[in-house]
């Protein structure tokens, strides 16, 4: 993937079908990337360094109709351990729900597998997919995704649709998930 001089992603983005990533409905329209507070939600709530790898600028307070960015994850180095944790790194791609019918579907699936529970409303209110590509294109942490997952969930006010499952959950539920994985 190639990216410009204000980090946005190059040429078509297509996400993956919802099997192979994690994907994320926001009522956000914007493709708007802060690291800042993409990191400090990472650092306070999950215990994570994230870092982009493509810096991200907005000229004129523009955004483009869809991006990508690569993001470093790593575990925060507890006071009882000396050895720093190594970095996974996982692609995240956002387009506009419209370009994303798969994703919708997908969503609505898991809404009706759960009765509705809210993410009804929440669906509707979609307005941009967010997804982060399973497996991990670096590094040995396969939490590594769901880590950045939960990250884009909480910023983002955003549900999530797991990849091969037929269910939808919010943040509560992705940080379930972590602690069941030893996050």
């Amino acid at each position: 993937m190639e990216f410009d001089g204000s980090g946005w992603a190059e040429g078509r983005i297509e996400l993956l079908p919802p099997s192979e990533g994690w994907s994320l409905l926001s009522p956000e329209p914007e493709a708007r990337i802060d690291e800042h507070r993409w990191a400090h939600q990472a650092r306070v709530f999950f215990g994570a360094e994230l870092t982009l790898v493509q810096k991200k600028a907005y000229p004129s307070g523009t955004t483009p109709m869809a991006d990508a960015v690569e993001v470093d994850i790593a575990r925060t180095s507890s006071s009882s351990s000396s050895t720093p944790r190594a970095a996974s790194r996982v692609l995240v791609m956002t387009v506009p729900l419209d370009r994303a019918p798969l994703v919708r579907a997908a969503a609505a699936a898991g809404v009706q597998a759960i009765g509705g529970r809210g993410f009804d409303a929440l669906l509707a209110r979609a307005r941009r997919v967010w997804q982060v590509r399973e497996p991990p294109i670096a590094g040995d942490d396969a939490r590594a995704p769901l880590v950045v997952t939960a990250v884009l969930a909480a910023v983002l006010l955003a549900p999530v649709v797991p990849p091969g499952e037929a269910t939808i959950f919010g943040v509560k539920g992705a940080r379930e998930r972590l602690q069941r994985l030893g996050w």
